[in-house]
């Protein structure tokens, strides 16, 4: 398993930098999307890197079931603190969440089925997809980046039974009594990672 996040990392570093053509919304500037893209891309890295880092050293050193408790208190505070780290809002959602603080809004759902419509027509999505929206009074822009089910994802992700422990899924219905997330293969299309940017930071 360690060999292959070694493997993964430096892909997430050079994704970082080698940014490839995405989509938006057709009343956002190239100049804009350009900004909006290279802000989301760099967090979104930024959280997949220490995201993938922590779940990988927990299931090595304390198993799944334990990685699911660790993830439940987790996940949400790291991401927070990556979110102020740039000055912007991730979040991670899905049409099958398992946290229902992860439950996508309205312009979420229409980023899911964007990319989802792809992984359906097995064909290779953008990389990204950009939107300009209003928040309260105030303009903004949301980055949305696809994320697909690795083999790793199984172990808590996959089908119960299969792939997924009894102790683990237990946690799972204790942690998560309503939980989506799970009954996925690899390479099944699993959510996004959502950056919202405040319009005046991309000026």
């Amino acid at each position: 398993m360690k060999r292959w996040v070694l493997g993964f990392l430096p892909l997430v570093v050079l994704s970082a930098i080698f940014l490839v053509a995405g989509s938006k919304a057709n009343d956002v500037p190239p100049e804009t999307e350009k900004k909006v893209a290279e802000i989301g891309h760099r967090a979104t890295m930024a959280l997949l890197k220490k995201l993938l880092g922590e779940v990988t050293s927990s299931l090595e050193e304390k198993g799944a079931a334990a990685t699911v408790a660790y993830c439940s208190g987790r996940a949400l505070p790291l991401t927070d603190s990556i979110s102020k780290a740039f000055g912007v809002e991730i979040k991670r959602t899905s049409f099958k969440y398992r946290n229902p603080k992860n439950k996508p809004d309205r312009y979420e759902e229409e980023a899911l089925r964007y990319f989802e419509k792809f992984f359906k027509e097995r064909k290779k999505p953008p990389k990204y997809y950009i939107q300009k929206v209003k928040v309260g009074d105030k303009l903004a822009y949301r980055y949305y980046f696809p994320l697909k089910v690795l083999k790793l994802c199984l172990t808590c992700h996959g089908v119960p039974g299969k792939d997924i422990k009894p102790e683990v899924l237990k946690v799972l219905k204790e942690k998560y009594p309503e939980d989506r997330a799970t009954g996925y293969k690899e390479g099944d299309f699993r959510g996004v990672v959502r950056v919202q940017i405040p319009a005046e930071k991309v000026r």
